[in-house]
């Protein structure tokens, strides 16, 4: 049953790597490459998960959210902030300063294997915990839902790349903007521990727009990473075109 849950783990985050990897139209990245930054994702959910632990006991939370503080504190200020800043320190070190990361959309599509390897690992983890039918739930939602925390500081990693003046401030306030985006996520789906059992089940049902909104964001990302991608042959008319529309 291990070894099931194992494949049933790992397969929603290879197919939403399909999909990711598919919007990288020009200069297809070496499949080595992402499987290695899938792979430190993966792995990084060991020592997040020990920090994750150590500042919570800091925090004097108790692991079971029975009030907004410890709501807050443990989905924007540890959540949130910690696992985002770990898939982001897992593509600088692995893949940023490499010869293959050659154009924009590329920090998406490495933010987006790092996100994954790191839901696969949730993935096992949780269904080892309260069950294999907890992947009906993660697979679809939870798992993509860290490609789009995730593509908010790879978008601002693409581009900096390119524009070394802007690549700090791009990075960080993409960071900012996935921690945030991850947090308020978690927030509402666990709000029902915390408020009345209507309100909650209202609170929990708005990740449904939320990761709809942050889809479309997503794609509006993907397809200015083309327009501005060195490997676009048509990169002059399709700038000129977006400059018509703006």
């Amino acid at each position: 049953m291990c070894f099931v849950n194992f494949i049933l783990a790992i397969i929603p985050g290879v197919l939403w790597m399909i999909y990711i990897y598919k919007s990288d139209k020009f200069e297809p990245e070496p499949i080595g490459k992402i499987t290695l930054v899938f792979l430190g994702g993966f792995f990084a959910v060991i020592p997040v998960g020990l920090i994750e632990v150590g500042f919570s006991g800091l925090l004097g939370f108790s692991g079971d959210i029975d009030s907004i503080f410890e709501l807050i504190g443990s989905t924007w200020g540890i959540t949130g902030v910690i696992e985002e800043c770990a898939k982001f320190g897992v593509v600088i070190f692995a893949i940023y300063y490499s010869k293959e990361f050659d154009e924009p959309v590329d920090g998406i599509v490495y933010a987006s294997a790092a996100a994954l390897g790191f839901a696969s690992l949730e993935n096992f983890l949780y269904m080892m915990n309260k069950g294999t039918a907890v992947i009906l739930i993660r697979g679809p939602l939870s798992t993509f839902a860290h490609v789009l925390f995730s593509s908010m500081w790879g978008y601002g990693l693409g581009r900096g790349k390119f524009h070394p003046k802007l690549a700090k401030r791009l990075a960080v306030s993409g960071l900012i903007l996935a921690a945030g985006a991850h947090g308020l996520f978690n927030f509402l789906l666990l709000s029902p521990e915390v408020f009345s059992k209507t309100v909650g089940t209202l609170m929990a049902l708005m990740v449904l727009p939320f990761v709809g909104a942050l889809w479309f964001v997503l794609i509006r990302q993907i397809k200015k990473a083309e327009i501005i991608s060195p490997f676009n042959p048509n990169r002059e008319k399709d700038e000129l075109d977006k400059s018509d529309r703006d």
